[in-house]
């Protein structure tokens, strides 16, 4: 009995043993956070929301861009993307012919994970 005490108290058993929770504790999430939605919100240089700006989702590679999705925010500037399956995005967002975001580049730390900004997008100047 005391040898099977020695070996599971043993620092390479607890261990392995820690390592196997932290796996197992990080596929868990991943799983339950992986269905690719996106949301934000588009503001202009005042901190008001924009209506009806044209959000484009874009997936960022070493040597391209390319767009992958589109969508108009709501009325409290508001947008939604669902089922993107990339993990190194861009997004930007204009009213035509009258402003245009900066690019903001949303870096996931696994394919489809879900992700609502921290900061709005803001749009500035003439387009």
């Amino acid at each position: 009995m005391e040898d099977w005490k020695g070996w599971l108290l043993n620092r390479v058993t607890i261990t392995f043993g820690l390592i196997a929770v932290v796996v197992i504790a990080w596929n868990l999430y991943v799983q339950a956070h992986d269905d690719g939605i996106l949301e934000g919100q588009v503001v202009n240089e005042a901190g008001e929301p924009v209506a009806g700006a044209k959000v484009v989702l874009s997936e960022r590679t070493i040597v391209s861009m390319t767009s992958i999705a589109e969508t108009v925010t709501d009325a409290d500037g508001r947008f939604h993307f669902e089922g993107h399956d990339r993990h190194a995005l861009v997004l930007t967002a204009e009213m035509p012919d009258l402003a245009r975001s900066a690019r903001m580049e949303v870096q996931l730390y696994f394919k489809n994970q879900n992700r609502r900004l921290p900061s709005p997008i803001v749009l500035s100047g003439a387009a």
